[in-house]
């Protein structure tokens, strides 16, 4: 499971329609000074020309109000303005028609700002819609459950409207097993998106014919090479960490890493960062080893109840407005008897508060846990993800 839904479902269609109602509030508020201005224009002097004043108010509301609104709001605030001028006060007729024209005039020019506006939202929804699009492609759904396993995953991106990054993940259930990965590329922007897309796509192949993880690694390596050799996708200097895992016997995980963030194993109430001996340098950097790079394969006992959490660096090293970094495995460690959805819920909304604001890369998380006891394949409702 993935987190998508982040209260954006709204968000889904390509150009929605003018919001409705929209601000009912800015709406009552309008119509309120509307009429305030027109009762003191009423009490005070006569010599006041206050009627003038009425043209502020469907600008005023242009920001946040539906075209239909403001142009309410633009006739209503230009005939209080006319029948103020004739019977409240006493200036000259061409004062008075300056008044009402400058009222008019302005409740034209929130009109036309309020279908800038309008349309500048629909493009926005327009560029979402197709950033989710593109999201759904490259980061597959990660399945809630697959034998022996419960999962779940998380994934921010840095630039809030692109939902895409140099960050990925990727489950593959085969003939071998259930293998993983969670990597992160180099950078930001189209170029880490295209490795990751081609990262994701040579994993799945590798992941469902080698039984060997070591020759997984091995082919996602090559696969990054030949990216700079068939010079497809954006230019620029390629390389990506990448933790590759592997359940395929009980109670065992198969790791290898490639320079990526240590993963965090929670076992009753504790949190123990795994920090694997032997670490193959990050995928694209194989050239820089004369004698070649050597994948080692590490097995962690993974038994019922334990749940393994690996996240990439944007999550360890998301900074407080202090400066501290984010402590992932004391946070993680008070919520080791939670499902993997519930895990990456608190994740989501602890390390938002941890920020305060947006964060600085890419942060993503795989969550994987042995139910304590088996359940049926449909057993569990799916939650759909988290963006």
């Amino acid at each position: 499971m993935t987190f998508l839904s982040r209260r954006r479902a709204g968000d889904r269609g390509a150009i929605a329609p003018e919001p409705r109602p929209g601000d009912r509030r800015a709406m009552v508020a309008a119509y309120a000074a509307v009429l305030a201005i027109a009762v003191i224009d009423a009490l005070v002097d006569p010599a006041i020309p206050g009627a003038v004043s009425l043209g502020l108010i469907a600008p005023a509301a242009a920001g946040v109000c539906s075209r239909r609104q403001v142009a309410g709001l633009a006739v209503v605030s230009t005939s209080t303005a006319a029948l103020l001028v004739t019977w409240c006060e006493s200036t000259t007729v061409t004062s008075k028609f300056i008044h009402v024209t400058v009222v008019a005039s302005l409740g034209l020019v929130a009109l036309g700002v309020t279908s800038t506006r309008l349309r500048r939202e629909a493009q926005l929804r327009h560029a979402r819609s197709v950033a989710m699009t593109l999201q759904s492609a490259v980061l597959e759904p990660v399945p809630p459950r697959l034998p022996g396993l419960d999962l779940a995953s998380l994934y921010m991106a840095a630039e809030a409207e692109t939902l895409v990054g140099g960050d990925f993940y990727a489950v593959v259930d085969g003939p071998h097993g259930i293998r993983m990965l969670i990597g992160d590329v180099r950078g930001k922007g189209l170029p880490a998106v295209h490795t990751a897309a081609a990262l994701m796509a040579a994993f799945r192949e590798a992941a469902y014919y080698e039984k060997d993880l070591t020759e997984v690694a091995s082919r996602l390596e090559g696969r990054i090479h030949r990216l700079a050799a068939e010079r497809t996708g954006p230019a620029g200097e390629r390389f990506a960490t990448a933790l590759l895992m592997a359940f395929d016997e009980a109670d065992t995980l198969r790791l290898v890493t490639c320079g990526h963030t240590a993963p965090i194993l929670l076992r009753e109430g504790t949190a123990t960062e795994l920090e694997l001996p032997d670490v193959a340098p990050p995928l694209g950097l194989s050239t820089l080893y004369p004698g070649g790079v050597r994948y080692v394969e590490h097995t962690v006992a993974f038994g019922p109840g334990d749940t393994l959490v690996a996240t990439t660096d944007g999550i360890s090293e998301a900074r407080d407005a202090e400066g501290r970094f984010y402590p992932a495995a004391a946070r993680l460690a008070g919520w080791s008897r939670a499902w993997p959805q519930h895990i990456v819920l608190h994740l989501y909304s602890d390390l938002r508060g941890h920020t305060g604001g947006p964060l600085q890369d890419d942060a993503a998380a795989l969550v994987l846990q042995r139910p304590r006891k088996e359940r049926s394949a449909g057993g569990r409702r799916r939650v759909p993800h988290l963006i």
